[in-house]
């Protein structure tokens, strides 16, 4: 990903953090429910 496709410059690293935590947040989430429902 560059810079020029981050919508606001100036907090590009920020966005990078937001974006990847998100996606980290949403996988552990995820795979905590399906164990849960494995589990029984």
């Amino acid at each position: 990903m560059k810079r020029d496709d981050i919508p606001f410059q100036r907090h590009w690293l920020y966005y990078l953090v937001l974006k990847y935590g998100v996606i980290a947040v949403a996988l552990i989430v995820t795979l905590y429910t399906v164990l849960r429902l494995y589990r029984g």
